[in-house]
């Protein structure tokens, strides 16, 4: 577990590195983000299993076809349900949901967990911040999902759920519509 751990912590440092440096490769493509939702709820089934979860996928109706980058839509998309896993109890159940409008397409992750207590709210999307103060994390998913989300000409955002819970959205723009903050190659 701890060589697991610190792979993953030199990933996300190099990560973030490489959006200091404004050395992130991006491609600007289609992504049809049900296709991420359900692949991403695959990828997570052991471990969904083993933490007695259920990952639901509540794909859009009709087109939800993207414009991004496929590979760090999908990291996004990883870092937002492992955070839903690692910060439930077990058992919570999970949602991964899409939706589209005329501009922009959304893919959400929803928890039924206990939610983030209101002082950490506004601190969720900094680095090395970790609401519940939990060892397993850097504290760096979220800022590298925002960051990268941007760069894509999207936004990352947390929204308070009714009752229990918390839903970290990613918004990007539709496929087809303008999309002046992606950039094609920056290395």
């Amino acid at each position: 577990q701890q060589i697991e751990r610190l792979t993953k912590l030199s990933t996300d440092l190099l990560d973030l590195s490489r959006l200091d440096a404004d050395a992130v490769e991006l491609r600007a493509e289609s992504i049809d983000l049900r296709e991420v939702a359900a692949e991403v709820a695959a990828e997570f089934g052991a471990a969904a299993d083993q933490h007695g979860t259920v990952i639901a996928v509540e794909p859009a109706d009709g087109v939800a076809m993207a414009r991004g980058d496929r590979a760090r839509t999908t990291q996004i998309m990883r870092i937002l349900t492992d955070n839903a896993l690692k910060h439930t109890a077990p058992g919570t159940g999970i949602t991964i949901s899409t939706t589209a409008t005329s501009s922009e397409c959304r893919v959400s992750v929803s928890d039924e967990g206990p939610g983030i207590d209101a002082r950490s709210r506004e601190r969720v999307f900094e680095r090395f911040f970790t609401a519940d103060g939990t060892t397993s994390g850097s504290g760096l998913g979220l800022a590298i999902g925002r960051e990268l989300a941007r760069l894509m000409g999207g936004e990352l955002e947390f929204e308070r759920r009714r009752g229990r819970g918390a839903t970290f959205t990613l918004s990007l723009p539709r496929a087809g519509a303008e999309l002046g903050a992606v950039r094609e190659a920056v290395a």
